[in-house]
């Protein structure tokens, strides 16, 4: 009788730690369904201070990380996670956003390729994300055109389809998409920072542009990345001293956001000041402004900032059938890749 007793009350014991456990993981989700990201982390730390944690408390502790640009941390956690988890969903989608911030598209990819078709939110936005990166523009708009007909009350699928659109040069696709996304969430910074980067900016629509950017910025006090873009349309209407106040705070708000010190060597280029234009386009690429944006800054750097430049070579003669993944010629060089949410 006591044996059984006692086999009861470890019973007992197991499902009441269970339902903690189930407990204390409704509390993170929600957190990170209200991007409540540092809260998010503030309770799996305590939930991790335990013995027995469950592993996807660490992939719930990466997705925080991920959403705060902490991408190195997200994927230790997610390391740690698959030793448990294998190739769970929710962890592969993890393994990809670390690796996208950290702007290594082919690892990323390899998570997406991984598996069979996956019917999940968060995984297919990364999955789109992915082939942004690799400004595979066809493959993301295929995999957001997916996404807004899944979930069609998502308003990233829209901004992100619209972005798309935009890159493959539909301004009236793109116009629809972007202002779909605000009307479905008219108090996401994000919403606005890309309608106006992609919308307007992209087609020279500056005035409307900075409008987006002030409700942006309205909604998110400390998003650099509307900052940035706003001094950018500043520059182009001329207004230069306003423009440099924007990207300043942009720096400061967002110091790890490459496009901000291109924005600022592009302004002292035009300024006639070399020397700085040259320190800003450093700075960029200190940033990893390629590996996220293209090549761009480095062009601008080998044309201006080298004493003493490579003498132009003659042009090679063209091949009868030019070689395997030989640049088209026929193409225009493809705009610099916007990072997260426009740059």
């Amino acid at each position: 009788m006591r044996r059984a007793w006692s086999v009861m009350l470890a019973v007992l014991l197991v499902m009441t730690a269970g339902a903690q456990q189930s407990k204390s993981e409704l509390r993170i989700r929600k957190a990170l369904d209200k991007d409540h990201a540092y809260k998010a982390i503030g309770y799996c730390e305590r939930v991790l201070a335990k013995k027995d944690t469950p592993a996807v408390v660490l992939v719930l502790r990466a997705d925080a990380y991920n959403r705060i640009g902490r991408y190195d941390d997200a994927l230790r956690d997610a390391r740690k996670a698959q030793r448990v988890l294998g190739d769970d969903v929710e962890l592969r989608s993890q393994f990809i956003g670390a690796f996208l911030g950290l702007g290594l598209a082919d690892s990323a990819l390899h998570y997406v390729d991984k598996g069979g078709e996956v019917k999940n939110e968060e995984f297919l936005y990364r999955k789109g994300a992915t082939y942004e990166l690799m400004q595979d523009w066809p493959k993301a708009l295929v995999v957001f055109d997916t996404g807004v007909e899944r979930y069609p009350g998502a308003s990233r699928m829209w901004r992100k389809r619209g972005a798309c659109h935009a890159m493959l040069g539909d301004s009236s696709k793109a116009r629809l998409d972007l202002d779909k996304a605000v009307e479905l969430a008219p108090h996401d910074a994000v919403a606005y920072n890309s309608r106006g980067f992609y919308r307007y900016a992209r087609w020279n629509e500056h005035e409307r542009a900075i409008a987006d950017m002030d409700m942006a910025i309205k909604q998110d006090p400390n998003y650099g990345y509307a900052f940035s873009n706003r001094g950018w349309s500043h520059y182009k209407l001329g207004n230069t001293e306003q423009a440099w106040k924007d990207l300043t705070l942009a720096a400061k708000k967002n110091p790890g956001n490459a496009y901000v010190y291109r924005n600022m060597g592009h302004i002292e280029l035009a300024s006639g000041d070399t020397t700085g234009a040259c320190r800003y386009f450093g700075k960029a690429l200190e940033r990893n402004f390629t590996r996220f944006h293209g090549d761009e800054v480095q062009v601008l750097v080998d044309t201006n900032c080298t004493k003493d430049p490579m003498p132009a070579q003659p042009p090679a003669e063209v091949p009868a059938f030019p070689p395997r993944n030989a640049p088209d010629a026929i193409k225009p060089t493809p705009a610099p890749v916007p990072r997260n949410n426009a740059p």
